[in-house]
């Protein structure tokens, strides 16, 4: 990241940082690009933090600009409200029908958050028992929620409620490492229990430490870490990290493999959020910021060094695109039997002769391949 688009990163983390250590931010008097900080700001689902900072701001450059971001603020004043209503009816329903059910995501980190409305909502994660999870369907729909569906196809855990409520179900935390995933295997009945209930249970401490750095190395893997991400994870750090055991931790973070990560995401926050500076690592830092602000798309090599799994996770990109390249061919070359009999009508007396129909249909295609391409170079020595 370079040029304008580096003083304005820099600007918007300055501007971030003051709303979360609630610290005033100066306006700067060198211009800024507005329209950059409001889109990269909603890409990374934080502008309503900069409305925080701009909110007496009267120059007409941010005027322009500053109805989008109050906007977007007041977007997360109504959802909260709305998702805080949703996660009391679950608790109550869940621990009713006696499900044991662990809230993630959002709902274990809102909690360490000043005011609900400086975190940008997002869906309701709740991890439930594998043999509990058919129970799911009939609670959602007492609540009033109706599956969400993906074009004509419904998606499996997921439900809405209209206008813009969603809440997933799964029934263990899935990552890309399997040591990663082994650790969480046994969530959520090894996770204490929230205060005054028996299925209900929560995070905290250690354990939602550990979850959250981990959350964090397969978000960042994938591109998908955001500045929000990173707001959240100093957050928690501020609120708990004074009382964590460290050695403890550490321990478990190294058999995971992801010490080189934890150690570079701890300061980053500390130097986009704390005032912390570490020179002699500039560099990391400044690759690590290009590769978050364009989630995953710049500087991945460079990031495959503080976590391999950013690697891991490119390779397995690449063989499912060539399984999919595979699929897709082999069905062109052997299409179904309904579509063939509209090509060849003999299959419908004789379907078992789809095998000579397939062999004649790849012999026609060879054929008009090569026909094309004679009559391609022929064209060029023309011309």
């Amino acid at each position: 990241m370079n040029g304008a688009g580096r003083y304005e990163a820099d600007y918007l983390i300055e501007l971030i940082s003051g709303a979360v250590n609630q610290k005033e931010v100066f306006l700067r008097q060198k211009p800024v690009s507005w329209q950059w900080i409001y889109k990269m700001s909603d890409y990374h689902h934080v502008s309503n933090l900069v409305y925080y900072k701009i909110l007496w701001a009267d120059s007409r450059e941010i005027k322009m600009w500053k109805d989008k971001f109050e906007e977007r603020y007041r977007t997360a004043i109504r959802l909260q409200e709305k998702y805080k209503k949703i996660k009391e009816e679950l608790e109550e329903e869940l621990e009713r029908k006696k499900v044991n059910a662990l809230f993630l995501g959002e709902a274990a980190i809102l909690p360490y958050y000043p005011q609900p409305e400086m975190r940008m909502p997002e869906s309701l994660q709740i991890l439930v028992m594998k043999n509990e999870m058919e129970r799911i369907p009939s609670i959602m729909y007492q609540l009033d929620f109706e599956p969400e569906r993906e074009g004509e196809k419904t998606v499996p855990r997921r439900y809405r409620r209209i206008p813009d409520i969603k809440v997933e179900f799964c029934e263990k935390l899935k990552f890309t490492d399997p040591e990663i995933e082994v650790r969480f295997s046994d969530f959520p009945k090894r996770v204490k229990r929230k205060d005054n209930r028996k299925y209900i249970r929560e995070l905290e401490g250690e354990a939602l430490y550990l979850y959250f750095i981990c959350r964090m190395a397969e978000r960042y893997a994938k591109g998908q870490a955001e500045i929000r991400d990173l707001v959240d994870f100093w957050i928690l750090l501020s609120k708990v990290g004074h009382s964590l055991p460290w050695k403890r931790i550490q321990d478990e973070i190294e058999i995971m493999g992801i010490e080189v990560f934890s150690e570079y995401l701890v300061k980053l926050a500390g130097r986009w959020f704390g005032g912390l500076r570490f020179p002699e690592e500039a560099a990391v830092f400044s690759d690590m910021q290009a590769y978050i602000f364009s989630k995953g798309e710049r500087a991945r090599k460079e990031n495959e060094s503080i976590l391999p799994l950013v690697k891991t996770v490119e390779d397995i990109y690449y063989r499912d695109l060539k399984k999919e390249e595979r699929q897709k061919r082999r069905k062109w070359e052997f299409p179904s039997l309904n579509y063939m009999k509209g090509v060849y009508p003999v299959l419908e007396k004789y379907p078992y002769l789809l095998p000579v129909c397939w062999g004649i249909r790849r012999m026609k295609s060879r054929r008009y391949s090569h026909r094309e391409e004679k009559k391609e170079k022929k064209e060029t020595k023309e011309t």
